[in-house]
Formats: C-alpha cells, sequence, structure tokens
C-alpha cells in the first residue's frame, strides 16, 4: 500500500494573487490536509472516508480523485493493475485552504509511488493543475504547487519548473480561522474586477517582486510590510462575515498582515510569534467562527506531500 498527505495551503499569500502560495503544518501536529491510499485489488473500486466525506458526491465517478484514478490510467499508466483507491477527506470543500488541490495532489503522488511512474516535477503538477481547475474553473498553481512541493512557492505556468522556492522567516506563525461556512471558488473568482487600471497593474507589479526579492535576501521585516491585497480583497471580503472586523481587530493583538486565504472564506493572520498569535486565535475562536469552524496556529510546512505510515 502506498498512503500520502497533501497539506493545506494559502493561495495568494496576499500579495501573489494566483501566483504566490504557502503550505501550512499545525503546530500542534494536526495533519490539515487530505490522505489517499492506493494498494492492490482485483480492480478497480473508491471509498471516501473522512469528517468532510458526506459533502462530497456519493457517487465515484462525480468523486475528483476518481476522476484522477482514471485518467491516471488511461494516459499515465495503462498497465497498472487494479486499485483501491481510498480518499480521507480531511478538509472542508470551498474552505479558501486548497480543499480540491489536497485531494488532487494527494491521490497523483500515491498513484505515481505506486504505479512507479517516476513522472517529472513539471509533469506532476501540470497533471495536477488541470484537475483542480475542473473544480476552481482555472488552472491555479497556487494551491496545487505549495501542497506539492511544500514551503512558500512562487508559481505560474511560465516559471521554470512552474515554481521557485522562497525562503521565509521560522518564527512566523500563521493562525488560520475557517469560520464554519463555504464560499464556491467559482463565485468568489466572479466578483473580481475584469480589467485594472495602468497604476493598479503596476502597483501589484511592484509590490509582489519587492516582495519577493527581499523574501530571498531573507529581509522578511520588510517584505511584511509590503503584505496588502489590493485585487481580490476589496472585492471578496463583502461575501466573508466578519473578515472586516477581524482585518481591523488582529494588529492591536499583535497580527503583522491580516488576508483571505486563496478565494476564502478562512482567513489567515501572520504573527511573528507564537504569543500574538496565541492572541489572534483566541478572538478569533470568540468573533470569527461559528459551531463549524476551527482555527490553527501554523508553520510554514516545508515537506509539502509526503508518503506517511498507517495510523498516522
Amino acid at each position: 500500500m502506498k498512503r500520502f498527505f497533501a497539506p493545506a495551503s494559502i493561495g495568494n499569500f496576499c500579495v501573489g494573487f494566483d501566483s504566490l502560495g504557502a503550505a501550512i503544518a499545525p503546530l500542534d501536529g494536526t495533519l490539515l490536509g487530505d490522505v489517499v491510499s492506493v494498494e492492490a485489488a482485483e480492480q478497480d473500486s473508491f471509498a471516501c472516508i473522512g469528517p468532510y466525506a458526506a459533502k462530497l458526491p456519493a457517487r465515484a465517478e462525480e468523486n475528483l480523485a476518481f476522476q484522477c484514478l482514471v485518467h491516471f490510467r488511461e494516459h499515465v499508466a495503462t498497465s497498472m493493475p487494479g486499485v483501491k483507491l481510498t480518499l480521507d477527506k480531511r478538509l472542508p470543500i470551498g474552505s479558501g485552504l486548497g480543499s480540491s488541490a489536497c485531494s488532487v495532489v494527494a491521490t497523483f503522488a500515491a498513484l505515481d509511488a505506486f504505479a512507479q511512474t517516476q513522472l517529472s516535477q513539471t509533469q506532476m503538477i501540470e497533471l495536477m493543475a488541470d484537475f483542480e481547475g475542473k473544480v476552481s474553473g482555472a488552472r491555479h498553481y497556487d494551491n496545487i504547487t505549495p501542497c506539492y512541493l511544500g514551503g512558500l512557492q512562487l508559481t505560474a505556468e511560465l516559471i521554470p519548473d512552474r515554481a521557485l522556492s522562497l525562503p521565509s522567516d521560522d518564527n512566523w506563525r500563521l493562525v488560520v480561522a475557517y469560520p464554519g461556512f463555504a464560499l464556491n471558488t467559482a463565485a468568489a473568482r466572479a466578483v473580481l474586477p475584469q480589467q485594472l487600471a495602468t497604476h493598479d497593474a503596476v502597483e501589484f507589479a511592484q509590490r509582489l517582486s519587492a516582495f519577493t526579492l527581499l523574501m530571498a535576501q531573507q529581509q522578511f521585516d520588510k517584505a511584511v510590510t509590503l503584505m496588502k491585497d489590493e485585487i481580490a480583497e476589496p472585492a471578496r471580503a463583502p461575501l466573508i462575515e466578519g473578515f472586516d472586523e477581524a482585518r481591523q481587530s488582529l494588529p492591536e493583538l499583535g497580527a503583522l498582515s491580516v488576508s483571505i486565504s486563496g478565494a476564502g472564506p478562512t482567513l489567515f493572520a501572520l504573527c511573528a510569534n507564537e504569543q500574538d498569535a496565541q492572541r489572534c486565535q483566541l478572538w478569533l475562536q470568540q468573533n470569527y467562527l461559528n459551531e463549524h469552524g476551527f482555527s490553527h496556529i501554523c508553520r510554514i510546512d516545508r515537506q509539502g506531500t509526503r508518503e506517511i505510515k498507517e495510523g498516522e
């Protein structure tokens, strides 16, 4: 059996709309992401388990992970024997934490290891982006690439090998808070501006390029001062109840930056240390989450997708 875990991720990472993403790992060791197992069987079968399995289609043919299996068998490993594919769905859909990316990445990573196809990094990322795009309506690398490779990734189709890894501050703590309601990714994209004024486009390019260069130079304090989203956040904030209040309140508790994770409704607060993160998390638990929500204090996950042992 091959059993793989793919971590949750923060798309856009505030300054890098559709181009920057970070894999995250809770400090308490929780596996925040999806787990996929593949084992030999007489014929292909599929099972979906886990806390969020009931939110996915009941028919295997409609499940993204099973669709990945069908494609992999037809186009990548045509001689692969029958398999039993099991998706342990541990992330809510429409959360803004790369839920669909987790399912796709974990599935293809497990299948590639099981079939010993040894696809290249670019081949894997392209394969994954194709299928994640079926859910979100377009091929977004900013969840796929960090989920697969780990770390903070500058990623796009035009970038060599689809990804450039950026260093980040080991002391950073990211408080992620899923409020407990879903926000459809396609709907969140529909409210985005269709055009940008030249001034806004130039400012976005300056902000992202300066941020990535400062991160590469490990000038993390200066980089954080540039973390502002003037493209997606103004359009999406009205769709997320409580976000504006959180954005105003959390900096007073120590947050260096507060922004939307991916398309939302999860938000993340970047903090310099764990003490500030704990204060921010407490406020979010009391003011942002409903009974279905959750929050975690995280670090950036350097490992990305990896094989795990039974029972983890």
